[in-house]
């Protein structure tokens, strides 16, 4: 074969392969540095991924110049991200605040507020605060102790008579001797009670009484008002006795001078009260004092419509026309004065009545039982009335002692037999001045009230599972208050049940909450300003626009402490 032969052309393919790779190796050689290509290096490999040059205009040094980068431009190199890119992580969370975060935000000092909070199904302490320091203002909160000791001592099926009793003769409808109305202590005594006594007597044929009609109201210590250092023409504030009706106060309207009782609660407005305007300006009446005052004619005053028992001024500065409630500070009287108005609705004539000069005597010709003490502790705990407060604790301290005290010895008696009955617990400081905690002077500590809580929710201790007597407490929505909100509880509404405690520079809060476990959370809630409260009553600032106008706005900041304390309670437990 001739030599020419053996060297045939390579196949297309194959040229072109070639071709291409001579192709990028001049290329690659071009591109490379000249340091490079002098030392006769070989180029370094080319990157993975393509490298992508963005060019930006360099805006020169600062406050005007020569750019500080030759050519005026500036190259920035970047590589691609390596993978996709990646969601943002979760944000940190907020840290929750503590309790002592919420005592701050809502304005007060730590030794201002105080509180615990025991889990009754687990039998755990959960949260305290002060919580054996009785420096706080109970307020209504005492009312706890007062009917926890009525159920235990008298039963939570006691009720309360209120007796007709007649010693003489009867001939006929005319019946000759003495009349008794005789009071029991009824607390919720009221006009149709009364009738029903009178519906007795006519039933017994009673129509003329020929003798002395005698009121017997010696079963309580009487007092002319519930509390001394509070306003005396306060409607919250009446007077007490054995015989009491319509939680003794009276409603009254007026229009300029003329005055009248309005009917209410069934009740006739026949009472042996009188109400009047002063037009005295030389006594001392200004804008800033009270619109009323009280007091007591000498015994046996007479006017044109009979006997009078009480008298009232309305300030001459008072409004033109108006409307409000007075409380009775004689109820005794004013109770056998509406009766004998009720006898004569029913064609039974009565003399004027008078007081009983010893214990009534004779047979009963007529009686009425309230009802059960259960339900009127509900009553009594979900409208806070300190009158039936007040003839709680007296009824009760009246079946300990055999006899009737006053109601600061009564309400001493009670705190020891809360000492008696509850041992275990410290009682230091633990002070009750009344039976309604009307009274400033009143203090207690959270574990002192925690712990009567707790002895009340044992059934055995008193046949009646108290905690289920106490009214439910209802909050507004938390995201529009102040401090509730920080709590951040979502829709959680708390579920409560407890008494309330309000007087001014002092809130309380006691009772059974329902944790998110589904446990019975026990507590007691106290927030009091003693030094505020000590000016208060000393400069007796009831009427000081200023004085209430601050106490009520910490008061609101008390209210939603409580709220955010007990979402924080309840949702972490």
């Amino acid at each position: 074969m001739p030599r020419h032969a053996a060297r045939s052309p390579a196949p297309a393919a194959e040229r072109l392969r070639l071709g291409v790779a001579a192709l990028l190796a001049g290329a690659l050689i071009l591109a490379a540095p000249s340091a490079w290509a002098e030392a006769g290096a070989p180029p370094p490999p080319p990157p993975t991924k393509p490298t992508v040059i963005l060019t930006v205009p360099d805006p020169g040094p600062p406050g005007g110049g020569e750019p500080t980068l030759g050519g005026g431009r500036v190259d920035l190199a970047m590589r691609p991200l390596a993978g996709p890119p990646r969601p943002p992580g979760p944000k940190p969370a907020n840290p929750r605040p503590s309790e002592a975060d919420l005592i701050a935000a809502a304005g007060f000092a730590p030794e201002q507020v105080g509180y615990l909070v025991f889990d009754l199904d687990t039998g755990e302490y959960l949260a305290g605060h002060n919580a054996t320091r009785a420096d706080f203002l109970p307020a209504s909160v005492a009312k706890v102790p007062t009917t926890v000791a009525a159920l235990s001592v008298l039963g939570p099926d006691h009720t309360f008579p209120t007796l007709v009793r007649f010693d003489g003769d009867r001939t006929g409808g005319t019946w000759r001797g003495t009349l008794a109305l005789v009071g029991g202590g009824d607390p919720v005594l009221d006009s149709e009670d009364l009738r029903e006594l009178v519906e007795a007597l006519k039933a017994a044929g009673l129509e003329t009484l020929d003798g002395p009609f005698v009121y017997d109201d010696s079963a309580l210590v009487a007092a002319s008002a519930l509390e001394p250092t509070q306003p005396a023409e306060h409607s919250y504030n009446p007077g007490l006795s054995a015989l009491s009706l319509d939680f003794n106060r009276v409603r009254i309207e007026w229009d300029g001078d003329y005055i009248k009782r309005v009917r209410t609660h069934g009740t006739p407005p026949v009472a042996p009260i009188r109400v009047e305007r002063s037009y005295d300006l030389s006594v001392g009446w200004s804008r800033s004092g009270p619109m009323l005052r009280h007091a007591f004619p000498p015994p046996g005053t007479r006017d044109d419509a009979g006997l009078v028992t009480e008298q009232w001024k309305m300030a001459p500065l008072a409004p033109g026309r108006g409307a409000l409630w007075l409380p009775v500070k004689a109820p005794a009287p004013f109770v056998a004065a509406v009766f004998r108005e009720l006898c004569a609705e029913a064609g039974i004539t009565l003399p004027e009545p008078a007081p009983a000069m010893g214990p009534a005597r004779g047979p009963i010709v007529a009686q009425h039982f309230s009802r059960s003490l259960d339900s009127i502790t509900v009553a009594a705990l979900k409208h806070s009335n300190n009158l039936v407060s007040e003839l709680l604790g007296l009824a009760t301290t009246r079946r300990l002692e055999g006899g009737p005290l006053s109601i600061p010895d009564s309400a001493a008696r009670l705190e020891r037999w809360l000492a008696e009955t509850l041992p275990w617990v410290d009682w230091t400081g633990f002070h009750l001045a009344n039976h309604s905690g009307l009274s400033p002077d009143s203090r207690a500590s959270p574990e002192q009230i925690v712990s009567i809580l707790r002895y009340g929710a044992d059934r055995s201790a008193m046949g009646a599972p108290y905690l289920r007597l106490m009214p439910a407490r209802h909050f507004p929505e938390a995201a529009g208050r102040e401090i509730a909100s920080l709590v951040r509880a979502g829709d959680v509404v708390p579920r409560v049940w407890a008494k309330s405690g309000t007087m001014f520079h002092g809130r309380g809060l006691a009772g059974v909450a329902r944790g998110s476990s589904g446990n019975r959370l026990v507590f007691a809630v106290f927030a009091s300003d003693l030094e505020r409260r000590r000016a208060f009553d000393e400069g007796y600032l009831h009427y000081s626009g200023t004085a209430v106008r601050a106490a009520k706005t910490q008061l609101a900041r008390a209210r939603d402490l409580e709220h955010a304390l007990l979402l924080k309670w309840i949702t972490e437990h």
